[in-house]
């Protein structure tokens, strides 16, 4: 017999395990410089835990995947949002000059 999971409340768990990891983390602000085309932006990894928590269901699982590696192996979480700052399109969703 095959068991069927509502995605529903399985992706509800993924933003409430996200939510508490940041929260439980307390990471202090860092801001970022980002320059493309000669244009210089700004973000911070306040504005990237945003974005993650507002991601789709998938992204936000293997997200949450990698943070919970990374965090066991006492890596830096905010290396790791500054590489999602540096490699994503953070910088079309929330910017400034």
């Amino acid at each position: 017999m095959e068991l069927k999971y509502n995605k529903v409340p399985l992706s509800k768990l993924t933003t409430a395990y996200l939510s508490k990891f940041f929260r439980t983390k307390n990471l202090p602000l860092e801001e970022w410089e980002i320059i493309t085309d000669g244009v210089s932006h700004k973000i911070d990894n306040h504005s990237v835990i945003k974005l993650i928590l507002s991601a789709d269901p998938k992204e936000q699982r293997m997200l949450a995947d990698t943070l919970y590696e990374l965090d066991s192996s006492n890596h830096d979480i905010n290396g790791f949002l500054k590489h999602l700052a540096f490699e994503t399109n953070c910088l079309g969703k929330n910017f400034s000059h």
